[in-house]
């Protein structure tokens, strides 16, 4: 499975792991985005597809958008998304095999 929607990284997806990264890697980020988030995306380059997966911890969503995993895990675990939600949400998108 791939997270990739389109063939290549977008410019999109660029635009959502720079969000990701800048909140997690750089502390004013993320506590300006705790205080407001809304205003916080407001300034980004994102679609509203990927500014609401992320107002509403949409982790499947964000994924597909083109999160790479490594920012998304340390997204979750910045804004806390419990592990077992996280993981449910991933393994949704994951085809469903008949037994």
């Amino acid at each position: 499975m791939s997270n990739w929607v389109e063939s290549i990284p977008t410019a999109q997806s660029y635009a959502l792991n720079k969000v990701l990264f800048d909140l997690h890697h750089h502390s004013s980020h993320l506590e300006r985005f705790k205080l407001n988030a809304k205003e916080y995306l407001s300034d980004s380059a994102l679609t509203m597809l990927a500014k609401e997966a992320i107002l509403n911890n949409d982790v499947a969503q964000l994924y597909l958008s083109g999160a790479n995993p490594y920012l998304l895990r340390a997204h979750c675990i910045g804004v806390g998304i419990p592990e077992k939600d996280s993981v449910f949400a991933l393994k949704s998108l994951l085809p469903k095999v008949s037994e």
